[in-house]
């Protein structure tokens, strides 16, 4: 018995020594790894000014979850007086400025705080993911943490299979809608910004493997990612997948690995498309002469018409916007009689709700986090990151996503003021 537990002390110790155990780390590893996992049913209703909102299972849970998360990320920086000196800290800074001066001037206070009840992507989110983005430029094992997370993707794309093919082991408030492949995310599309997003970490992780068995996890996330059915998240994997080939493309010792990926990603491919009847095989048919590429007010599942409205309202209130969360409360609908409550374009979104200020705050706070980096994990974080923002142009933020983007964003950061790898 005591030999045992001199083991369990050396391990505990020997990996207290290395940042496994460090309480950062931690932090950082629950948000990638287990974050994304959490599905919890309940009964809790919420009555706002346009009505009762029924119960749901992916939002509100995870806005609790990530507010203790943050106000405990948020003691640990106090207390250990963390130092903030990169220059992307400066447009940070007047981006939570102006937010905030957008929040004080929204009509409906306890949506620009909390967010509406359908999203919970108010200011008090923002906060929330940029002390995790804090926190997470001073943590360490980066390599680890995106293991990490591409496992956890894995697990959430496998499950977005079995739904694909008509087996739910994950619970959705709205199953009975006709939701197909949602993974564990509220809606397909969101699945697709997921995988997407985790997919060039996943296809890393093989290239700089020995182990064959390594493939599972970039084949299985773009296995989700196809069935997500969600084109604009595919052009964003595209892109991606280009950018990935052209660096390796001058890594020699990569490339048989990035064939023998693409490869599997071919055969993955072509066996869905010969599944459920051809219904990939018609989404990707679909890109050609179909609405979800033209002009027209239906184009891409109304986003056409509701990209013109937003931009309207945008011109009308462009300095502070009409209050983060908002647009709920702007009445506008679509052709379809469907309120739409984000303007599905995150820069239209931002400069729509808290103002031009806001919008380009942030976007020299993107440009300074991406404008170099060193090492090869840094250009993985810095394809991630690229991938999240094309894709944003036709999708939304949510409260599932969002803090996983400021994480790598935080790591990206880290990555350039150490160049570590």
């Amino acid at each position: 018995m005591s030999k045992l537990i001199e083991n369990i002390r050396t391990w505990y110790y020997k990996n207290l020594a290395n940042g496994t155990f460090n309480i950062r780390f931690l932090i950082i590893w629950f948000m990638l790894a287990i974050f994304p996992l959490l599905v919890i049913p309940n009964h809790i209703s919420i009555q706002f000014a346009l009505g009762i909102i029924s119960p749901e299972y992916f939002y509100l849970p995870r806005y609790v979850i990530l507010g203790i998360v943050a106000i405990v990320a948020l003691i640990i920086l106090l207390k250990d007086r963390t130092q903030i000196s990169h220059p992307a800290f400066i447009p940070l800074f007047f981006f939570i400025i102006f937010a905030t001066i957008s929040g004080f001037l929204a009509p409906v206070q306890i949506t620009a705080w909390i967010g509406s009840p359908y999203r919970f992507t108010g200011l008090s989110t923002y906060y929330f993911c940029i002390v995790l983005f804090i926190l997470a430029q001073t943590t360490d094992k980066t390599d680890k943490l995106l293991k990490a997370m591409v496992y956890t993707a894995a697990i959430v794309s496998c499950l977005g299979l079995l739904q694909y093919f008509g087996i739910n082991l994950v619970p959705h408030e709205q199953s009975a809608s006709g939701i197909l492949s949602y993974g564990t995310m509220p809606h397909p599309d969101f699945f697709g910004t997921y995988t997407a997003f985790i997919l060039p970490a996943a296809i890393f992780l093989f290239l700089r493997s020995q182990k064959l068995y390594d493939l599972v996890f970039p084949a299985m996330i773009s296995a989700g990612q196809l069935v997500s059915l969600c084109r604009g998240t595919w052009i964003a994997s595209l892109i991606g997948l280009l950018v990935i080939i052209w660096y390796v493309w001058k890594k020699p010792e990569l490339r048989k690995n990035l064939f023998i990926f693409l490869g599997a990603l071919a055969a993955v491919a072509l066996a869905l498309m010969a599944a459920k009847h051809g219904l990939l095989l018609s989404r990707i048919v679909s890109f050609k002469g179909s609405s979800g590429i033209s002009l027209n007010d239906a184009a891409g599942s109304y986003r056409m018409y509701i990209w013109r409205g937003a931009f309207h309202l945008f011109l009308l209130y462009w300095a502070f916007g009409i209050g983060p969360d908002h647009l709920i409360y702007a009445g506008l609908m679509t052709p379809a009689h469907e309120l739409a409550d984000k303007a599905h374009d995150i820069y239209l979104e931002m400069g729509l709700t808290m103002g031009i200020f806001t919008l380009l705050s942030y976007l020299a706070f993107l440009g300074l986090i991406l404008r170099k980096w060193k090492t090869e994990i840094g250009f993985v974080l810095f394809t991630m990151i690229a991938v999240y923002l094309i894709q944003g142009v036709a999708n939304i933020d949510i409260v599932a996503i969002m803090p996983l983007f400021w994480i790598v964003l935080g790591l990206a950061l880290g990555e350039q003021l150490t160049g570590r790898d």
